[in-house]
This record gives structure tokens, sequence and C-alpha cells, in this order.
């Protein structure tokens, strides 16, 4: 009878035991694994609002998110045409060549060349994807204002003055430029009809 609650007794001690150490691993690995989720601020700071009706038409802002900058453009009806026309000229007009150029809402052919979920206002990563410097906003057509730097059938865009790659007014890069692919569209939607949400 002894040998029986003795063992008894020890495998009640075993158990107890491993049930306790299963509580205090369950106890440590909780705060661990919670210590690895982004806390609210992170999280807030990951989106950044922006109310697209202060810049003017025909002007580019630069705004900060993450410590990132973004460009938004909000493109005149003529500088919308002169996204158009130039197909041949460029590496991926369609913005297909990988993921981080598209967006879920580039639902059609007019989404994916203007590259924007309303015309007008263009919403881009405002880093060149040859090597990550910032291009610069060279709008207007020919060389008139820019010289050299650009081609003399310039319709506007972005010049990376690194390197020279070219992008269009919707950030489609240009043949012959060392940047692989267009500027990346940013994630973004729109809270009300001038208010983004970036991120």
């Amino acid at each position: 009878m002894t040998d029986h609650a003795d063992h008894s007794r020890r495998n009640f001690l075993y158990v107890a035991a491993g049930g306790l150490g299963a509580v205090a691993a369950g106890a440590t690995i909780v705060p661990f694994v919670g210590s690895m989720l982004p806390a609210a601020d992170t999280l807030a700071a990951s989106k950044t609002e922006f109310e697209v009706s202060t810049v003017a038409e025909g002007q580019l802002v630069v705004i900060q998110w993450q410590g990132k900058p973004v460009f938004i453009v909000n493109r005149t009806t003529d500088m919308l045409n002169r996204i158009q026309g130039h197909d041949d000229k460029l590496k991926d007009p369609m913005s297909q060549a990988m993921s981080d150029v598209q967006a879920d809402w580039m639902d059609t052919e007019e989404k994916r060349i203007n590259r924007s979920i309303k015309p007008e206002y263009l919403v881009l990563v405002a880093s060149c994807t040859h090597l990550g410097c910032i291009p610069l906003f060279k709008p207007t057509e020919g060389q008139k204002d820019w010289g050299d730097s650009v081609p003399a059938d310039w319709a506007g865009g972005w010049h990376c003055p690194c390197h020279g790659s070219l992008y269009d007014l919707s950030g489609r890069v240009v043949n012959g430029s060392p940047a692989p692919n267009n500027l990346h569209v940013m994630q973004y939607k729109y809270m009300t009809d001038t208010k983004v949400l970036i991120g």
C-alpha cells in the first residue's frame, strides 16, 4: 500500500509541477509576444491624413510618411492630357512590372495610366527606383525651363539628377533611364472628397 501511495503522490507532484511550469511559461510568453506587436502610437504614426485641396493646381508638395517623403501633385487638365500618347517611350506604361508600382484600385485602364484614384491628385513615393534619390519635378514641356537635363520632346514629369532617370507626369519611367521601375504608388484612400489617408 505504501508503494502505491508513494507512487500516486509522486504522479500528483509531477502533474502539479508540470501544470505550474506551463502556467509560468504562458505568463512569460504572453508579455513577450505582446512586446513584439506594434504599440498604439506606432500604429497611429503609420498613417497620415492630408487635405489634397490645399495643393494648388499644377503644384507638387512633399509630405512626410514614417519619415519618408511622399509626392502629392494636383495635376491640371493640360498635365493630364500630356500623360497620353507616349506609351512607346515608357518601360512599363500600364504599371504591371511589379506589385509595388500597382494598387488595388487600379482596376481600369484610365487609373493604370493616371496612377491615381482621382485623376488630378497623384500620390507617389518620392524615391527614384534606381538608387533611392529624390527626383526633381519638371512639369512643363520641352527644354526651355530645364535645359538638356530632359529631352527636347519632354512632356513633363520628374528628372533624377543623380543618374538621369526620367519619369512622366504619372511617375512612369522613361526608356533609357537607369531606374528599372515606375515610381511606387503610395497606399492611400479617400476619407472625404478631398482628404486622403496615407499608409
